[in-house]
Parts: C-alpha cells; sequence; structure tokens
C-alpha cells in the first residue's frame, strides 16, 4: 500500500476516535443537567405539597382560634340571663347563646374534616420526601461517575492528540490540506472504503477502472463525486484463496 495512502488511513482512524470522545465529553454536561432537572422537578414537587400541607395547617389553627372566640362569647352571653329583667330579653339571649352553638359545632365540624385532610397530606408526604432523597442520592453517584468520565476521557485525548499532530506530519501538504479540506466538508469523513464498488461516503458507484486501482492501492484515489479519498477493505471473502 502507498505510504501515504497508509498514513491518511491511519489520520482518519485517530480523527474518528478523537470526534467520539470529544463528541461524548461535550453530551456530560447535558446529562448532567438533565439528571439535575429531576432532581429539581422531583424537590419542586416536595415543596408545593409542603407548602400545601403548611397552608391547611394554618387553616385549622384559624379554626381553633374561631372556635375558643365562639366558646368565649357563648360564655360571655350566658353570663348575661343573670341581669336580664324581662322575658323578652332573656328569650334573645337564649336564641344568641343557640346561635353561637350552631356556629360552633359548623366549625368543629369543618375542623374535622380538615383534621382528616391533614393525616392524609402527611402521610402522602412521607413517600414523597423517600423518593425526593433517593432520587438526590442516585443523582450525587451519577454526576461522580459522569465527571470521572469526562475526567478519563479528557486523559485519552492528551494521549491521542499527539499521535494526530505525527500522522499529519507525515503527510504531504498537498494531502493534507486536501485532508483538511474536506474533513471540514463532509463532517470529518474524508477516508472511506469502498465496498461492492459503492463508495462508503457519498454511496455512489465507483467506475471499474477506479476499484481495480483502489485495489492496487498504488496511489490515491479520490471519488469523483464527493472528494473523499478511497481505499479497500479486505473482506474474508476477499482473503479466501480461489
Amino acid at each position: 500500500m502507498n505510504p501515504q495512502l497508509k498514513n491518511l488511513i491511519e489520520l482518519q482512524a485517530i480523527d474518528s476516535q478523537i470526534s467520539e470522545l470529544e463528541h461524548g465529553k461535550a453530551a456530560i454536561p447535558k446529562q448532567i443537567e438533565s439528571g439535575k432537572a429531576g432532581v429539581k422537578e422531583q424537590k419542586n414537587q416536595l415543596v408545593e405539597a409542603e407548602s400545601n400541607l403548611a397552608q391547611l395547617q394554618k387553616e385549622r389553627k384559624g379554626l381553633e382560634i374561631d372556635v375558643i372566640a365562639e366558646n368565649d362569647h357563648a360564655a360571655k352571653t350566658k353570663i348575661k340571663l343573670s341581669s336580664v329583667k324581662t322575658n323578652k330579653e332573656y328569650s334573645a339571649i337564649l336564641v344568641e347563646v343557640d346561635a353561637v352553638k350552631q356556629k360552633i359545632l359548623v366549625l368543629e365540624d369543618k375542623e374535622l374534616e380538615l383534621m382528616e385532610i391533614l393525616e392524609e397530606k402527611e402521610r402522602e408526604l412521607i413517600p414523597l420526601k423517600a423518593s425526593c432523597k433517593a432520587e438526590e442520592e442516585s443523582f450525587n453517584i451519577y454526576k461522580l461517575k459522569k465527571e470521572a468520565e469526562a475526567e478519563r476521557t479528557e486523559k485519552e485525548l492528551e494521549v491521542i492528540r499527539p499521535r494526530r499532530s505525527q500522522a499529519a506530519n507525515n503527510l504531504e501538504v498537498t494531502l493534507l490540506e486536501h485532508y483538511t479540506k474536506i474533513f471540514k466538508a463532509r463532517d470529518g469523513v474524508v477516508v472511506v472504503p469502498i465496498q461492492e464498488n459503492i463508495c462508503q461516503g457519498c454511496l455512489q458507484q465507483i467506475l471499474p477502472q477506479q476499484v481495480i486501482d483502489v485495489k492496487c492501492g498504488e496511489t490515491v484515489i479520490y471519488c469523483e463525486q464527493c472528494a473523499r479519498i478511497l481505499y479497500w477493505k479486505e473482506t474474508k471473502e476477499d482473503a479466501v484463496p480461489k
């Protein structure tokens, strides 16, 4: 095989590896943010549930105060009975006392109903708190794992990048210029094999003579459709003697 073609294949392999590693590393911050969003959603649900519970507790406290106030009202009204002078006044006070008692009953019913709701909400809060805690703990482990992955990837890149520079330096200037141009234009895919007379870059048919030249590997051959560099990748069928 032409030494320059061999260098081109090596450079493409290195660039593909670098691209894969960089793509994986670049995705990590988004993956962490996605996990953080899940934790935030759980926390928001917990905060909302706790806020609702606090509001219900406040309402219950208000009812308790109202009941105390009405009981006090009833007691003071009864005291008036000892100082009334007419049956009419006496009857009026009794009506007032009954009205207060009815109001107290209504308030106590509301308080009882609210207590039942509070108990249910408090029960619901227990698994929600546990779920929120588990989600946060799981995310912290995931975050550490992803940060370690990013660190490992960067170390791999630190090893590979010098190899990339060396492989590029081994190329003739014109070939490196062409490689760089196509690399930018074709999403980093420059050197491709042909399979069944098809360019694996643009999936276009290769002329028979070009296929022969690519198989020989003596010169650098370009796809006439996409300008990528072609090489012959031997398959098991090719390796079997005929």
